[in-house]
């Protein structure tokens, strides 16, 4: 607080950056105050250890049950979480130790360059998503399911899309040229609202993500702007199906958050891909 109190009287701008809930600093802090709080038990490390775990898992409980967090997000964030109240509660241990006089000189640079490297991780990450699978069919035999294919009759195989992720289950399209709309249809009745941006038949697909599903655990934190699907003949009869995705991210730390959304996303595209390649092998 005080380190809070100093930087915003000679910065009054850098408030809002200080005081907005953080991943990084807030769990530190909950771990340094848990690590004064076990103080009288004189904890060893192992025992920080399970200590910062149960702290964790009763941060998540109160998250879900008064705050109704999604599940798929708690499932997220939790490994952050559980490393920054560890890291807290060790700090903690070391500095509410006798004679820790030459600690204490480093602990407030320390902090501001907490402070200072998580703001830093705050910017946008911008990126793109792509995948591939082989198809034992021509490009023309492909195309058609590309455009559009009718609700997916396999059941989800990735482990958050069984624990409640919304999964791809179709797509529509209303036209094959530029400007017509199309939609890629959820499980829950998520909708991804598309716009066609360049059509190259048999090769390419590229349309814009005009609008997302309102989901609160989506809004303000990833936007997916533009998507694409290609062709490529491979001159023996098959064909190399690519998907992209391209997003912004403005949630942080952005290296972390931006390993699950890759993650998440080449998800969805290889069950749309896989259904793809199933249609266009079995010539349906």
């Amino acid at each position: 607080m005080g380190l809070a109190i100093g930087l915003t009287s000679v910065f009054p701008n850098f408030f809002m950056g200080i005081s907005l809930p953080s991943l990084l600093i807030i769990p530190f802090c909950i771990g340094v105050v848990a690590s004064w709080v076990w103080k009288p038990l004189r904890l060893e490390t192992g025992a920080v250890v399970l200590h910062s775990f149960f702290c964790t898992c009763l941060g998540l409980y109160i998250a879900a049950i008064f705050l109704h967090e999604g599940v798929i997000c708690l499932v997220i964030v939790s490994p952050i979480l559980y490393a920054g109240v560890l890291i807290g509660a060790l700090f903690g241990r070391i500095w509410f130790r006798p004679n820790r006089d030459r600690f204490n000189i480093c602990v407030v640079p320390l902090l501001v360059i907490m402070v200072a490297t998580e703001l830093a991780m705050r910017a946008p990450e911008t990126s793109v998503v792509t995948d591939e699978i082989r198809v034992v069919a021509p490009p023309a035999t492909v195309w058609p399911h590309v455009l559009a294919f009718k609700t997916i009759p396999e059941p989800p195989a990735y482990w958050l899309f069984r624990i409640g992720l919304p999964y791809p289950t179709e797509t529509t399209n209303d036209g094959n040229f530029v400007g017509a709309d199309r939609a890629c249809r959820f499980s829950g009745g998520a909708v991804f609202k598309e716009k066609v941006t360049e059509i190259e038949p048999g090769r390419k697909l590229t349309f814009a993500i005009v609008e997302m599903p309102a989901d609160p655990e989506l809004l303000g934190h990833l936007d997916a702007r533009r998507g694409q699907f290609e062709l490529r003949d491979n001159g023996d009869g098959t064909t190399t199906l690519i998907g992209r995705t391209w997003y912004s991210l403005h949630v942080g730390p952005a290296w972390y958050f931006d390993w699950w959304t890759q993650n998440i996303f080449s998800a969805v595209h290889l069950r749309v891909m896989r259904n793809i390649k199933q249609l266009a092998e079995s010539g349906r």
